[in-house]
């Protein structure tokens, strides 16, 4: 009896009562017995003696021997000196929740690696009280934005479902936590994010890591004047893979069988870097460009860029330089399909100029998108948004975990 009373005490040990255990072949109960008579007040977290009555109440604990087990709680209502009237404060079990603070725990340990209804299954719980307990967990872990300093802060958009529909994240660069989170990349919805944040914060700001998008542009310009606007050379990179690949279909749709056979299934070998290849794709490489001198020059002005935005060594002048150089080497071989990369990075020269000085990128924004299109995957968002959004903010905070 002795080891038994220990063993209990080790498995429910919640401070004022006496776990009395009754089973049968499917469940386990757990009789808790009140070792005192007045209640803790949730109001002033005194003790209170004046009891109205009490009731019975069942609650869901962490399963024993793959058996469900359930609390039975001799729940207090109390009237408290300090004006408070209701049900007393349980140290192991949350206001209005059916299920244990243990298992609350165990819950949201499992949501985060695994969809609703696979948590269901090996909890056994209704899916709808696990994203409850969830979604309740995850507020309040978010951070008080007015509470975070904010120096640079890094914008990005995230394909929520298919159909072309965005939503912005604003992260502060340093941490990678994620400050605001807008339904739309829309100039106003951008806007009212950072208004949001209070003049203070937005004065704080620093610097700005962005892409092209013009709305965040304009939205950045007029709220923090003062911010230096650094944009991601991946988004020009980007593009300038984009005019390679225009022209490399072009090139394949003119080519004879011959060379047809050479350039098929040679995408992504085109697109690579030189310096990544293995040896068998530098010969494969070196066949196609030997064989079409458009695709050379074209795949030469792409490899000259990323060349360009890697260089660490020389001087800001003498990247500029290099730029406008690379710009001529573009209308001297009449590349037309680079024109309009000319024209977009001419147009935010400054910017472009701005990653030499400062060296910001979002780089760190592809491993949060992993963790967004995983989060997709599970299904959490497209039926309820907020908690979708909610699970984003969670993945931001658990970046260095």
């Amino acid at each position: 009896m002795e080891t038994l009373n220990s063993l209990l005490k080790v498995l429910f040990p919640f401070k004022g009562y006496k776990a009395v255990v009754r089973q049968n072949d499917s469940k386990i109960l757990v009789l808790l017995r009140s070792r005192r008579k007045c209640g803790i007040c949730p109001s002033c977290d005194k003790r209170c003696r004046d009891v109205e009555t009490v009731y019975a109440r069942a609650v869901r604990d962490l399963d024993i021997s793959q058996q469900q087990c359930f609390l039975i709680i001799p729940e207090k209502k109390i009237r408290c000196k300090c004006g408070y009237r209701g049900i007393e404060k349980l140290d192991f079990v949350s206001k209005s929740r059916r299920v244990t603070q243990r298992m609350e725990t165990y819950v949201v340990g499992l949501a985060e690696k695994m969809s609703l209804v696979d948590v269901a299954q090996i909890v056994r719980l209704d899916w709808k009280t696990i994203k409850e307990i969830d979604r309740d967990y995850i507020k309040a872990l978010l951070p008080d934005a007015s509470q975070i300093k904010l120096r640079r802060i890094a914008i990005d958009e995230v394909a929520i479902m298919k159909g072309h529909k965005y939503c912005t994240i604003i992260r502060d660069y340093d941490t990678g936590v994620v400050i605001k989170i807008c339904f739309s990349r829309t100039y106003n919805e951008v806007r009212n994010a950072l208004l949001s944040l209070g003049k203070e914060k937005l004065e704080q700001i620093l610097f700005v890591s962005l892409d092209m998008w013009d709305p965040y542009i304009k939205a950045f310009t007029e709220l923090c004047p003062q911010a230096k606007l650094v944009f991601d050379k991946f988004h020009v990179v980007k593009k300038v893979n984009e005019a390679l690949d225009t022209i490399r279909k072009k090139e394949f749709s003119k080519a004879d069988p011959k060379e047809r056979k050479l350039m098929k299934h040679k995408r992504f070998i085109i697109l690579k870097r030189r310096e990544n290849l293995k040896q068998e794709e530098r010969e494969g490489l070196r066949k196609i460009m030997k064989k079409n001198n458009k695709l050379y020059k074209a795949y030469l002005l792409k490899e000259q860029i990323l060349s360009i935005f890697s260089d660490t060594r020389s001087t800001f002048e003498q990247i500029q330089k290099r730029l406008n150089v690379w710009f001529e080497n573009i209308y001297n071989n009449h590349m037309k399909e680079f024109y309009s990369v000319v024209s977009m990075m001419k147009n935010h020269l400054y910017g472009i100029l701005n990653y030499f000085r400062y060296g910001m990128t979002n780089a760190i924004a592809e491993g949060f998108n992993t963790k967004i299109n995983i989060i997709k995957r599970r299904a959490y968002g497209f039926r309820d948004l907020e908690y979708f959004l909610l699970k984003i903010y969670q993945s931001s905070l658990r970046r260095f975990a």
